[in-house]
């Protein structure tokens, strides 16, 4: 009988690539077969979506094929969970194949539900996908002037500071194109102010007041007025627009409640210390798919994989991994004026805001050539 334990990791996006090849990367093929469970033809850089509306970026450099992202050794097999039973260690697909696993892994990620918000089909516009993105690229270039609602319909959402960056972003090209004086720019926020971490909503705040950006805190989405052009909110205030650009909702994915690791959220509570579900030492949740108190992004996914990889490499060879996620996040934000600020923290240290550099711009232009290149691979 083999005694080769297997990994299944659901999901190919960011954490799901990630963890399945720094897993590769710390285990022989004799000891853990890692098995990637995914359906997407392409894998998209989601942070230049704050970007390609302004064609600062060539949204082509932004995609990758899905399955040339993974390093030789790991097994990515085309198809869709559809169930997962806890208690039996199985997962059902789609295509009605079921599969056992040692470890689970789930790195399914969130998706959008703008069902959620009445009105909002067809009205509002994103920049969180590739096709809203440039569906959003040509609604600016026509735009002449008038009033651009900038936000997000709901918390929690993917990128949090995504917003923010896309409004200073907005700002300076409204300038660029000479109708900034015949724009008004409201920014639009669920919270008593515009981040969710206290010194960063102060630092963007401060900048905000600098470019006659208007705000609108405690304004939670309740439905839009494709009529009358207005967006109301549940706290009762209505703000006008002739450009409505509004993060959709999100949630976990539904089969992830259906298989009661979730309520209607879909996101999992997991132990935020070693991402496991309950007390299932064998079932695992990282990225956007988690209930923890921190940033989906990218950059979350990548700290989780580095604790998590090692922490099964380790039980793979008969050791306990000591350590423990501690709720690492380094993320390089968009201020404007060609500069950002590159915001590190965890569970108990604020991030620094006190410098913006074009060093830190530069480093957000080129995130997409180290992503592909360095921390999909799970060599970073």
């Amino acid at each position: 009988m083999s005694n080769i334990k297997r990994a299944l990791i659901l999901g190919d996006g960011a954490a799901g690539t990630i963890i399945s090849n720094k897993l590769r990367l710390l285990t022989d093929k004799k000891d853990l077969e890692i098995v990637v469970i995914g359906n997407s033809p392409s894998h998209y850089f989601k942070p230049d979506g704050v970007q390609i509306p302004f064609g600062l970026k060539q949204y082509r450099k932004s995609v990758k094929p899905t399955e040339f992202l993974f390093n030789s050794g790991v097994n990515y097999v085309r198809d869709e969970a559809t169930g997962i039973d806890v208690q039996k260690r199985v997962v059902t697909l789609k295509s009605g194949k079921s599969y056992n696993y040692d470890y689970l892994i789930i790195a399914t990620g969130d998706r959008f539900t703008p069902e959620d918000v009445p009105g909002y089909e067809g009205e509002a516009k994103h920049f969180y996908s590739l096709k809203n993105a440039l569906e959003l690229k040509t609604e600016l270039e026509h735009f002449n002037g008038g009033d651009i609602v900038v936000g997000q319909a709901s918390i929690p959402i993917q990128c949090p500071p995504a917003p923010y960056e896309f409004t200073f972003l907005l700002d300076q090209y409204l300038k660029n194109r000479g109708i900034r004086q015949k724009t008004n720019i409201h920014y639009i926020y669920p919270l008593n102010r515009v981040f969710t971490i206290q010194n960063v909503s102060t630092y963007i705040e401060k900048l905000f007041e600098e470019r006659d950006i208007i705000v609108h805190t405690m304004f939670n989405v309740d439905s839009i007025d494709n009529k009358s052009k207005k967006v109301q909110s549940l706290e009762g205030e209505s703000v006008n627009y002739d450009l409505l650009v509004l993060v959709p909702p999100h949630r976990g994915q539904k089969f992830i409640t259906n298989s009661g690791l979730a309520n209607e959220s879909g996101y999992v509570d997991i132990d935020k210390h070693h991402l496991n579900y309950g007390t299932y030492d064998d079932v695992f949740v990282i990225g956007d798919a988690t209930n923890l108190p921190i940033s989906k992004a990218g950059a979350t996914a990548h700290f989780q994989s580095e604790y998590l990889s090692h922490s099964i490499a380790h039980d793979v060879g008969g050791s306990v991994y000591e350590n423990e996620y501690k709720g690492d996040v380094a993320c390089t934000t968009i201020t404007g004026g060609e500069k950002a600020i590159t915001l590190y923290f965890n569970y108990e240290k604020p991030p620094r805001t006190s410098f913006q550099s074009k060093t830190d711009f530069l480093l957000k232009w080129t995130s997409s050539d180290t992503y592909f290149s360095g921390m999909l691979r799970g060599i970073m």
